[in-house]
């Protein structure tokens, strides 16, 4: 006698003598940092269950000519295993891997429907009512492209759009690797299709976190992307109720996001995990902070180690305050053409060598207005250059995220009639915000911001996350609430 066929719904880790019928919706390949691949793939049966199924590196020769997308089969004879996935593909408590002795038969089976989808709508996306481990089918027409970078035969490809439904609402997604390259190509070669509607099969929510809004990315291989796919029900219904509602394809303003794609890829890359902020808020971190700043080189500082340390320290200014920056090595070869070495070598040759001469050569890194990535050390007391970029465009993105207000603080100061104690209290101030003060004459940053030791900026670039800062002040108000301190403890001295 046969083995009778059994429910999805059924299976759990008490047998491995299983035998189903059911259709492959998801078939995908995985391979290892070791250069192994395996298989994975989700099945459903007549009663529209799914259950996510395992082929073993060592098992895939064996079952990838017999597997194919769509098709269904009588299978039989697994191994079970919880669903311990961190991001799975069904809500099935188990999952099947396949084993020597598991059997595969193609066989049409009409009870099973050709296509199965486990949609969530986007409002549903946007009141929360998700799980965030679980992977979900998304369809979505498209309403803009705002980045694109595309990178040939590189993971780090990226496309970040809006996506609607009926609902009207609008969730942002974006697309990684392959998928990113595969919807940049179906834009730019598809301009007769008018607009996009897509569906997004085993899709991942992220919630969001902190700037990063709610948004739908794709869970890299195991992601399915299909592009006005028409002949899906639900893809073809949405593009009809929603041809009113989407731009088309050669609308101007996708068009111009998706032609920009080098400023934003510049732009993204070089403010990764780093706080974008202006010298006024840079001032008063408290914090070791990774941050992106835009400031012009003006001078060297004579009390730092010239060449020979192969570093240097510059003053920089951005028109309201100055701040003192090291640079390494490496970022004054890109600005000069020549190493530290180099250049204290060519000194030694000349007649009147002196090792705390500066170079000549420094002198073309001043003047030069450049978008700067560096790590404040409040520890330290330093601003050490990781990284910065010249040209004109990213150096404007980059002040447009500046702060729109800039605030004040109030200073509670001690009235001990000792310098030192004014100092100090000036140093470490109580902060609170209070109205908008217009900057006059840039001001040097005191001696507790100048740079003075050495520091290995590829170690702290790894590890370093952006933190939160207190609100920042200027320095014009610390120097006027010290000449208002001393004012009061003069006049206090006087009624005595």
């Amino acid at each position: 006698m046969t083995r009778p066929i059994e429910y999805i719904s059924s299976i759990d880790d008490s047998k491995d003598l299983w035998k189903v019928a059911v259709r492959c919706k998801h078939l995908w390949s995985v391979t290892s940092s070791q250069n192994r691949e395996h298989l994975e793939l989700i099945l459903f049966d007549s009663k529209l269950d799914l259950i996510q199924a395992i082929v073993s590196s060592y098992l895939v020769s064996k079952f990838k000519t017999q597997l194919e997308l769509g098709c269904s089969y009588i299978m039989q004879n697994f191994k079970v295993s919880s669903n311990d996935f961190s991001f799975k593909s069904t809500d099935h408590k188990f999952k099947l891997i396949f084993c020597g002795s598991t059997s595969v038969k193609k066989v049409q089976l009409a009870d099973i429907p050709l296509n199965h989808l486990k949609l969530i709508g986007i409002n549903a996306i946007i009141e929360g009512k998700y799980r965030t481990n679980l992977l979900y089918d998304i369809i979505g027409g498209v309403t803009e492209i705002s980045q694109a970078q595309i990178i040939p035969d590189n993971n780090k490809s990226k496309v970040v759009f809006s996506l609607t439904d009926l609902s009207k609402h609008h969730v942002q997604c974006t697309l990684w690797g392959k998928l990113a390259v595969q919807l940049n190509e179906y834009y730019t070669t598809h301009k007769a299709d008018g607009s996009i509607v897509l569906l997004l099969m085993n899709a991942r929510i992220k919630e969001p976190q902190g700037n990063y809004p709610l948004n739908v990315s794709n869970a890299w291989n195991g992601t399915k992307l299909l592009i006005n796919d028409l002949s899906i029900e639900e893809v073809k219904n949405l593009k009809e109720k929603l041809k009113d509602d989407l731009p088309t394809l050669s609308s101007s303003s996708m068009q111009m996001e998706t032609t920009n794609t080098s400023v934003f890829s510049d732009l993204d890359k070089f403010v990764w995990k780093a706080e974008v902020l202006s010298l006024s808020d840079i001032a008063y971190l408290q914090t070791e902070t990774t941050c992106v700043t835009v400031a012009t080189l003006e001078k060297f500082e004579c009390g730092s180690e010239p060449v020979p340390r192969f570093k240097l320290e510059v003053l920089a200014s951005d028109g309201k305050l100055k701040y003192k920056f090291v640079f390494w090595d490496v970022d004054c070869v890109k600005l000069i053409g020549k190493s530290a070495l180099q250049m204290m070598l060519d000194l030694m040759e000349t007649r009147d060598f002196d090792p705390l001469e500066f170079p000549y050569e420094l002198d073309v890194m001043l003047k030069k207005e450049l978008a700067i990535r560096a790590v404040f050390q409040p520890n330290k007391a330093s601003l050490s250059v990781i990284g910065f970029k010249a040209y004109e465009v990213l150096r404007t993105k980059i002040k447009e995220r500046f702060k729109c207000e800039e605030h004040t603080s109030k200073i509670v100061v001690s009235t001990d009639d000792t310098r030192d104690d004014m100092h100090t209290a000036s140093c470490t101030p109580t902060i609170s915000t209070s109205e908008k003060q217009s900057h006059a004459d840039p001001q040097t940053v005191s001696d507790p911001l100048s740079i003075t030791a050495d520091y290995d900026p590829s170690v702290a670039n790894s590890v370093l996350t952006p933190s939160k800062r207190s609100i920042p002040e200027t320095v014009e108000e610390l120097d006027s609430a010290q000449l208002s301190s001393t004012k009061i403890i003069r006049d206090i001295k006087l009624e005595k």
